[in-house]
């Protein structure tokens, strides 16, 4: 597996000044991703924007702002290769200790903007979809937590689903709420990273890394395809809307905060009142 590293040059031509904190987000070139990336750099973290397309990662990476000379880098690669995700770790501890990692890749296949029947669903695609949203954030965990500071600082969050919870409904057409077009393969990844969530917030309490989840509704991303946004789809929402991603991002950026000091092992819903508490 080839990996292409893509480093954003300092615009001074001087070397960056050491960083406080280095974040990685990865699916970072992606609607979700880049909105995190974007709210993680004026935090004052130098990011890491890791995706699979190289020029998008580099373009993504260049667009952020720079706040106290953070400096910020592409990475392009596979991460369902977990020495892709070894690689990855190593160069975002390069300057600074990793301090945030989001794990925002995922994906959620559809045809034509709609849901693909379960009995439709061919192997590759249910074991890409389990390897993207599943192995890969599993795989950057167990290399990027031994460059995490210790000292109660550090976090992670996984972008999670309504689906965790919820499941994807019935077939197209059901006479049934809920009406969903995600597969079954991307209900049933997002449960297992829900469940992984938890148990490596566990695992994790000793190094005091706290493990968080962020789960949303609806956002309003490519990754809705051409789902439409009116209907019975948004007739289940209370807010009536699609979600932004800068809203995602805003719950990510509470949960690394100080002000979350004590969240641990939580999913926050972000979904607009469709699944209540």
């Amino acid at each position: 597996m080839t990996t292409i590293l893509t480093v954003t040059a300092d615009r001074s031509g001087r070397p960056a000044p050491a960083l406080t904190r280095t974040a990685i987000v990865t699916g970072g070139a992606g609607g979700i991703g880049s909105a995190i990336s974007h709210r993680l750099a004026r935090a004052g973290y130098g990011v890491v924007v890791a995706d699979i397309d190289a020029a998008a990662a580099d373009a993504a990476a260049a667009s952020l702002p720079e706040v106290d000379g953070a400096e910020h880098r592409g990475f392009a690669g596979d991460l369902t290769d977990s020495a892709v995700n070894r690689d990855l770790a190593e160069l975002a501890a390069q300057d600074a200790p990793i301090g945030v990692l989001v794990n925002a890749v995922g994906i959620s296949p559809k045809r034509h903007g709609r849901k693909i029947p379960f009995f439709e669903l061919t192997d590759a695609e249910w074991n890409q979809v389990l390897a993207v949203n599943v192995s890969a954030p599993f795989f950057l965990v167990r290399e990027a937590f031994r460059h995490m500071p210790t000292d109660g600082s550090a976090s992670i969050v996984n972008l999670l689903s309504i689906t965790a919870k919820l499941g994807t409904g019935g077939l197209e057409g059901a006479a049934f709420p809920p009406y969903l077009p995600s597969t079954v393969a991307y209900a049933a990844s997002k449960a297992a990273l829900q469940n992984l969530t938890a148990s490596l917030s566990r695992e994790l309490a000793d190094h005091r890394i706290r493990v968080n989840g962020v789960a949303p509704g609806f956002v309003q991303t490519p990754m809705m395809g051409q789902v439409p946004p009116e209907g019975p789809l948004l007739d289940q929402v209370p807010m009536r809307r699609f979600a932004r991603p800068e809203e995602i991002a805003d719950a990510v950026a509470f949960l690394v905060s100080d002000q979350a000091s004590y969240v641990n092992g939580t999913s926050l819903d972000v979904n607009g009142g469709w699944l209540t508490c």
